[in-house]
């Protein structure tokens, strides 16, 4: 599905549009658009789906207070501020400067759907201005580049940096005013014209790296921008799965990542959760046959931290990832227990899937198979949101 820019009738209206496998259009009227670009970080927009004029509109809570979705992702993402009015922008060359562009569409993944909300994921903005001239920029990429610019910012003492940590601060308690007042900040603070967050990273001497040279976006055909979102084939499972795949790559990037990596392998003393293998790096190995699984690529303030992740072997972490094994705090126990998936239950009844190895290793995880320091045992809440995530 998409939220879309409908270009007809002056300032133009933004719609609801596409359909996500059995969520139609019509499912979705009355409901509160909430946005969730990573897992447990919701902010809900004010932004409703109305049917007025026999379309699918999207209005405000509240036209005094409140902005329009679009321009929340923008300050999110730490955009330039975009235009509604695409015919006031100017044409040629899309340039990605204030009020230059229009946000023609956002494609997204459905993440729920209750009596009133809709959660959903984007996944990229197609940028267009009045020669339809457009940009595909990719949400998860660019905001990892917002999320560098954090840490960097927690570094360092200026004027910039501690506007970006202000843009943290407001990202991480939902505050969607508060996270437009700080990107308002830090365009302000932008001595050239061009895309803020690029001035932002020379500012914060982050690395040049490929990626920080095009900050998210990469040029696409008008025809294949419009028509972004229009069809999702695949099922909601596979794409709650797709974005877990997405926020863990996010967190495994740089040295934060890597320090996880051996802190988790440490603390685990090298020795697979499930199945109680001890496979450190040896001489006659060559390389370490346990993983440092990510659950979730984000906690409030530790996005790498050891009770975010579980040592697993290559068979499990894949099997963890794939949804096929599921890891479960029993609260009233205060135990860890892993089970098959219903999902690969039924894929094995029907031959596609032979899990003889994997059904021996489900059960109450022992305690001995945890780390010593309790602190670091896998976090519950980190464990639900991946779970509801999947939608099991």
């Amino acid at each position: 599905m998409r939220i879309a820019l409908r270009t007809s009738g002056g300032r133009g209206e933004y719609e609801m549009a596409g359909i996500h496998e059995y969520i139609r259009v019509h499912d979705v009227i009355d409901r509160q658009l909430v946005l969730e670009l990573l897992p447990g970080f919701r902010f809900p927009t004010n932004n409703f789906v109305r049917h007025t004029q026999g379309k699918p509109r999207i209005r405000l809570l509240d036209t005094r207070g409140d902005s329009h979705v679009y321009l929340i992702l923008a300050a999110i993402l730490l955009l330039p501020k975009p235009k509604r009015e695409i015919g006031a922008t100017p044409g040629g060359k899309l340039q990605i400067y204030k009020e230059n562009f229009s946000v023609m569409s956002i494609p997204f993944d459905v993440v729920e759907l209750s009596a009133t909300e809709i959660v959903i994921s984007p996944t990229q903005m197609v940028l267009s201005n009045s020669t339809l001239d457009s940009v595909r920029l990719d949400v998860i990429e660019r905001l990892r580049i917002v999320m560098g610019c954090w840490e960097a910012a927690s570094k360092q003492s200026s004027a910039l940096a501690t506007a970006i940590t202000q843009h943290k601060s407001a990202f991480n308690s939902g505050n969607v005013k508060a996270v437009i007042s700080a990107a308002k900040t830090m365009r302000l603070a932008t001595i050239e014209s061009d895309d803020p967050l690029r001035h932002i990273t020379k500012e914060l001497h982050l690395p040049n790296l490929d990626e920080l040279m095009w900050l998210g976006v990469h040029v696409t055909e008008t025809e294949d921008a419009m028509a972004l979102g229009e069809v999702n084939l695949e099922e909601l499972k596979d794409a709650a799965r797709n974005r877990m795949k997405v926020w863990r790559q996010v967190a495994l990037r740089g040295a934060a990542g890597t320090k996880f990596s051996t802190q988790v392998r440490e603390a685990y003393n090298h020795t697979c959760m499930f199945t109680g293998m001890r496979l450190p790096k040896l001489a006659i190995t060559g390389s370490s046959g346990v993983d440092a699984a990510h659950i979730l690529p984000w906690a409030e303030y530790d996005l790498n931290e050891v009770r975010n992740g579980i040592c697993l072997s290559k068979l499990c972490h894949w099997a963890f990832d794939a949804g096929i094994l599921r890891l479960n705090f029993d609260a009233s126990s205060s135990k860890y227990e892993i089970q098959l998936s219903p999902a690969a239950l039924v894929a094995e009844s029907g031959g596609l899937l032979k899990l003889d190895g994997l059904k021996d290793i489900q059960g109450v995880v022992a305690t001995s198979l945890l780390p010593k320091d309790s602190a670091n045992w896998p976090s519950p809440s980190f464990l639900k949101v991946y779970n509801d995530a999947l939608n099991f």
